[in-house]
């Protein structure tokens, strides 16, 4: 009997460290579920914000390239030459081209 109880003993304490094991592997595996959606949030809002940036840069590249059409457009009408509105005068000097 003596025996017996002994056995039980041990099988019990097996158990309680298993369980606790058990639990603790559970609340790491919380953890890491925790963190994961803490970076998909995270990187969601980085990805949102990087396209909104993207669209006002496109925007604005937008704004300025029909500001230098509309800067081009009187010199090119003038001279009837693409091209002639170049601060230089179109000429290239002792390079050539013009």
């Amino acid at each position: 009997v003596g025996e017996l109880q002994a056995a039980l003993g041990d099988a019990e304490r097996q158990r309680e460290l298993q369980e606790a094991e058990g639990r603790a592997l559970r609340q790491e595996l919380k953890d890491v579920r925790d963190g994961q959606r803490i970076l998909e949030k995270k990187g969601s809002a980085a990805l949102k914000d990087l396209k909104r940036q993207l669209q006002l840069e496109r925007r604005r590249a937008d704004r300025l390239q029909e500001r230098l059409q509309e800067l081009l457009a009187p010199t090119r009408a003038r001279t009837g030459q693409p091209g002639a509105g170049v601060p230089w005068g179109g000429s290239w000097g002792p390079l050539g081209g013009g």
